[in-house]
């Protein structure tokens, strides 16, 4: 109980940050606007800190998604100035990249690589690429393969690590969402579609270096 207060306690930031956002949200770009919509990914990258210093564990899983997160406030910070779009897509792709090597690469799941590359290729095929032009046919490309690698990590895990692979898919649906209504036609309720979705996702994914650091602690 006085571990589930204290992770509680710690989500605070992210949670007032949260109901900030979407009690405000602000137009965008502006400097302000592009400052709230970072402060949740901010506040769970202390999260992780903040539960990894209290239990003295700085585990090499805590460190790539604390890394992540910071990469993914890059991102945020980049997609809200459209000339910076390139640029924030580059910042999440290092995101999955620190989430795919803290997840790692065992079990191998083929089944499951398999299911999200054909969803992935379907979703980029028939949803996207008709909306693509130049640039973005590649960099849609090569980032959507990372995106499903992500996925496929977080679902390769132990069942105990639930939230990861919850989280993952959350990433996978809040991105969809990003380039439907970038490229392709404007989503009804667009911001609070993909950021809730997002959100969640990094939450899920934060909160699961809890669960890594009492493993390694029972072990």
């Amino acid at each position: 109980a006085a571990n589930t207060r204290s992770l509680l306690f710690k989500m605070v930031p992210f949670l007032i940050s949260c109901i900030l956002y979407f009690v405000l949200l602000l137009p965008e770009p502006s400097v302000l606007s592009t400052t709230v919509k970072c402060l949740p990914t901010l506040s769970l990258a202390y999260f992780v800190a903040a539960q990894s210093n209290s239990t003295g564990l700085w585990t090499s899983y805590a460190r790539r998604i604390f890394l992540g997160l910071l990469f993914s406030a890059v991102g945020d910070l980049c997609l809200v100035w459209p000339k910076l779009f390139v640029l924030g897509m580059a910042a999440f792709a290092i995101c999955h990249i620190f989430y795919i090597s803290a997840f790692g690469l065992r079990p191998f799941r083929p089944l499951t690589l398999l299911l999200l590359v054909g969803l992935g290729a379907a979703v980029y095929i028939y949803l996207l690429l008709p909306c693509l032009t130049g640039l973005y046919i590649w960099a849609a490309a090569v980032y959507g393969c990372l995106l499903c690698a992500m996925a496929w990590r977080a679902l390769s895990r132990p069942t105990h690590w639930l939230s990861t692979s919850v989280g993952s898919l959350l990433f996978l649906v809040s991105d969809v969402f990003v380039a439907l209504n970038k490229f392709c036609f404007s989503l009804p309720h667009a911001r609070i579609l993909i950021m809730s979705t997002y959100y969640s996702a990094q939450a899920l994914i934060a909160v699961s270096t809890a669960s890594e650091n009492n493993h390694w602690k029972r072990s």
